[in-house]
């Protein structure tokens, strides 16, 4: 009696609410917002502030033994205030379960473009060794022709007697130069975190599907990385060809695969039956510490009405049944009646 909540059962049931409000708030507005984990922290710090102050300030209103009149003001206010909190702050939410409702034409669409960007790699090396091969032919042509071009073979570095491994060295040398160490470590993480994607990809995780901007990134970054690896030639490279420049189109395919994503991120439908039942559950759970709140017994102040006005609907019932005369000799035998119980002395 006249206990006021501070921590129950039914503010556990509000608190789980509560979390996955939260988080599903939260990656709702990351899609709405193509990826910006700065307003969703906003979005969901600002629902979860008025979803407090509605819910739980509701059953801290209705508990208080003070001001009554003043706080029955406010629990009014945040109980018939509530839905409309509830759907405002649904907009989000809604919006995750369009998304989610989507999940496996998303994931497939996702995993096959970061896929697809695995074989920039093969293009990569399908390229170099293709040079490798073109400057290891020029060389040998040099060498062959000497008698005819002295100054080519000069300018190609070569020295008498020592030609066939000088050649040798500078076909290594290009090797090195463009499948080095870097290359194979800039391979493996790429590869690795390709694969890790592709099996962890959901519309539940939020941080890798609904950060696009960074995925697009890596994939340019990777792209460029490899360009500049090939961009290093041997000096003697072009006496005979022209060199090759690198290019693939696979990364840009990624690229284009992964950003065809952003309109069904971004786009709004009509809430779906999950978000509807969603809503109403996240609803009654909010609403469980004012349910279950006794309120103070001081108060005479109700969520609708008073208590006054309920003694005086009482008081104008009475009086207009009035008692009739066979009820006052009713009565008035049973008065006789008992009195006749007691002895006169």
């Amino acid at each position: 009696m006249n206990e006021k909540l501070q921590f129950s059962w039914g503010h556990i049931i509000a608190f789980l609410a509560l979390i996955a409000v939260s988080y599903i708030s939260f990656v709702g507005y990351t899609y709405l917002t193509n990826g910006n984990f700065t307003y969703a922290l906003i979005g969901m710090g600002v629902t979860d502030l008025l979803f407090i102050i509605f819910f739980i300030g509701a059953q801290q209103m209705k508990a208080s033994g003070e001001k009554m009149n003043k706080k029955i003001i406010f629990e009014r206010i945040f109980v018939f205030g509530s839905p409309i909190i509830l759907i405002g702050g649904m907009i989000a939410m809604s919006h995750f379960w369009t998304v989610h409702s989507k999940n496996d034409e998303i994931v497939n669409a996702f995993s096959e473009s970061i896929n697809s960007s695995k074989k920039l790699f093969d293009d990569y090396e399908t390229y170099s060794n293709g040079r490798i091969e073109a400057y290891e032919k020029s060389l040998n042509q040099i060498i062959a022709n000497k008698s005819s071009n002295i100054k080519a073979f000069k300018d190609a570095g070569y020295e008498d007697g020592r030609a066939n491994i000088q050649k040798e060295n500078m076909v290594e040398t290009l090797r090195l130069q463009l499948l080095s160490q870097n290359y194979d470590s800039l391979k493996t993480v790429a590869v690795k975190w390709i694969d890790d994607a592709s099996h962890g990809a959901s519309t539940w995780n939020v941080f890798l599907l609904g950060n696009t901007r960074e995925i697009v990134s890596a994939l340019n970054s990777w792209e460029n990385q490899l360009k500049s690896f090939a961009a290093r030639e041997m000096s003697n490279e072009a006496l005979v060809n022209e060199v090759p420049k690198f290019s693939s189109n696979e990364a840009q395919k990624a690229v284009i695969g992964i950003e065809s994503l952003t309109a069904t991120y971004t786009t709004q439908k009509f809430p779906t039956l999950t978000a509807i039942v969603f809503g109403i559950i996240v609803y009654l759970m909010l609403m469980f510490p004012y349910f279950i709140q006794e309120r103070h017994t001081k108060s005479v102040v109700r969520l609708v009405g008073n208590e006054n006005s309920k003694h005086n609907k009482t008081h104008k019932s009475k009086r207009k049944h009035p008692k009739t005369n066979d009820e006052d000799e009713d009565e008035l035998t049973l008065n006789l009646e008992e009195d006749n119980d007691y002895p006169s002395f």
